[in-house]
């Protein structure tokens, strides 16, 4: 029979080896999300005024929008086009231009061959619209734009998102020393 003394030693053992190894997934987990991009929420592409353009909304407007007949585009790209979304709209209807239904931009872009574009395509497509019908680009000034660091940053003057190198990566100049040709 064993002692009660070595049982509960050995319990708290096992709660000790179990509170450490949940320490160190915690901790573990709070350093990589330190990686995801700043002090935004994992799977966060951009916060605009509060409002929230995810990633997988910025990969599939990307991912839909380059299978049609254009030229293809850049996550950045379209993340820039879906910072401007509402503000877009506001400028398009400021020019005196009727609202584009989504039944219309949704044909539009099966005229394309886009047979079923995602919400997010139909807002990259609005965007596009907007813009091109608006009489200016639209001032982002007053907007409160975050930009995930995986996408670059907010360049307010151009009103664009501009993709950034990380700084561990180094531009080669030349060859090295000693290569030959």
């Amino acid at each position: 029979m064993m002692c009660p003394v070595r049982i509960a030693a050995s319990s708290l053992s096992r709660a000790r080896r179990s509170t450490t190894a949940l320490t160190a997934a915690t901790v573990g987990a709070l350093v990589l999300s330190a990686c995801s991009g700043g002090g935004m929420s994992s799977g966060v592409a951009a916060v605009v005024d509060g409002n929230q353009i995810t990633i997988e909304q910025v990969q599939e407007a990307t991912e839909q929008f380059n299978t049609l007949p254009v030229s293809p585009t850049t996550p950045t790209d379209v993340l820039t086009l879906l910072v401007y979304g509402d503000l877009a709209e506001e400028a398009h209807r400021a020019a005196g231009n009727a609202p584009i239904p989504d039944a219309q931009l949704v044909n539009d872009l099966k005229g394309g061959g886009l047979q079923n574009p995602a919400d997010s395509t139909v807002d990259l497509y609005r965007a596009i619209n907007h813009l091109q019908m608006a009489q200016q680009l639209p001032s982002t000034e007053d907007l409160d734009i975050e930009i995930n660091p995986r996408y670059g940053e907010w360049d307010g003057t151009n009103g664009q998102v501009v993709a950034q190198a990380p700084e561990w990566i180094t531009e080669v100049t030349g060859q090295a020393d000693g290569a030959q040709n």
